[in-house]
């Protein structure tokens, strides 16, 4: 067994009480009401930059009739990593990925050119069979939630498309500071579709790269057998490499599924998928996240933004004016604690620093009568006083993070 260290995240995620696994159900996480509000924090960022960027956001279900799958391809090349159900002696399959989910939402009506690009994007559930021995923590689980995306665009698209989603990835990649490498895999023996396509494509994703200004490494003929590729890999604190988010041009599923828009002189065309996801597993970006920061998160996916210790946790005065504090910050969907128990001072102030709060104020009788907060900035390593209007837009600025 793999000895683990006190930053490591499965560590950090029993001390925070963020998650937890059961045997009962291995592989998938158990998010706790602090880790849910870690997760719920960076799905809204995540979800409002896609909303910015023209993206649809879509929920479709988690399993369909195995018709579907093998129509797709996934029955016959992967149907041992997909977990089997019987419903009405009908058998089905929990999705392991949406392509087939939002190529159904595609086709519940006829679409123009004039529509092209459709960006669907979806918060996925998945489900993998991974080997019990192969999980690992958040790192690798059965059950991942997927920023999941396909673009449905015309040939002449991909370009500009590919173009838009490096640069959402490096605005991520910088926010969230972790440095990335970009692999470019290029198309191998054995492929489907045309050589004008595949010529397209590829010259789409060199050109989006060199305009991008992006450095990337040529990965010649290890494509997909449907398409040339886009990986997006990162190293952690530890200098492990991780592959997060990925772009994949698919000529196959619009085949295999008969898509069609109409061009402008009114003929039937096929388009081209693009497969793209730029966290690649919410719960991994987690894990990593975790280990990364040592469990002290950026304010704005904070479980908590801020944690308050009353210096007399039996104070009116002071409980009254940490309870109106606490009451505006939640209408900002800010989330405060408040370390009001029988304990000492010194032993409260401990427990909101063990927490990993990346905020800490301590309330005393000066604070309320100045209508005032003492902070102490775990992320700055910086102590400062400041006015409880001053605090509440700055709390709010930091909360309003689009990508």
């Amino acid at each position: 067994m793999q000895k683990m260290n006190d930053m490591d995240h499965r560590i950090l995620g029993k001390k925070l009480e963020l998650f937890m696994f059961s045997e009962l159900s291995p592989g998938m996480a158990f998010w706790l009401p602090q880790g849910s509000k870690l997760k719920n924090n960076l799905k809204n960022i995540i979800f409002k930059s896609h909303i910015l960027r023209d993206y649809d956001y879509v929920e479709s279900p988690a399993m369909m009739e195995d018709t579907m799958w093998k129509i797709s391809g996934h029955y016959e090349n992967y149907k041992e990593n997909m977990f089997p159900s019987v419903v009405e002696k009908r058998d089905y399959l929990l999705k392991p990925m949406n392509c087939p989910m939002h190529i159904l939402m595609y086709q519940n009506s006829k679409k123009s050119y004039r529509e092209l690009p459709i960006r669907y994007f979806e918060f996925g559930q998945v489900h993998r069979n991974e080997l019990r021995g192969a999980l690992h923590g958040l790192f690798r689980v059965r059950e991942f939630v997927q920023d999941d995306s396909h673009i449905v665009c015309m040939p002449d698209q991909i370009e500009n498309e590919i173009l838009s989603i490096l640069d959402f990835i490096k605005s991520l990649m910088n926010f969230f500071d972790f440095a990335y490498r970009i692999d470019f895999s290029s198309r191998p023996e054995k492929s489907i579709g045309s050589d004008d396509n595949w010529d397209k494509a590829e010259s789409s994703i060199k050109n989006a790269l060199e305009k991008s200004g992006e450095n990337y490494q040529l990965n010649e003929g290890d494509g997909a057998f449907y398409g040339p590729k886009i990986d997006i890999k990162i190293k952690d604190i530890h200098k492990r490499e991780w592959q997060l988010g990925s772009i994949q041009i698919d000529f196959n599923l619009p085949q295999r599924f008969d898509m069609k828009y109409i061009d402008k002189e009114g003929k039937e065309k096929s388009p081209v998928i693009i497969h793209r996801a730029i966290l690649g597993s919410i719960e991994r970006f987690i894990g990593i996240l975790l280990e990364h920061h040592k469990g002290i998160l950026p304010v704005c996916i904070s479980p908590n933004q801020l944690a308050i210790v009353p210096i007399a946790s039996n104070s009116k005065s002071q409980m009254k004016y940490i309870q109106d504090i606490k009451k505006e910050l939640l209408l900002h969907n800010i989330n405060v604690k408040i370390y009001d128990s029988d304990d000492s001072l010194n032993k409260r102030i401990k427990m909101s620093e063990q927490d990993k709060n990346p905020l800490i104020s301590i309330i005393g009788d000066k604070e309320v009568e100045e209508n005032s907060l003492n902070i102490r900035d775990k992320i700055k390593k910086e102590n400062y006083q400041v006015s409880l209007d001053s605090f509440v837009e700055y709390l709010k600025s930091k909360m309003d993070v689009i990508i």
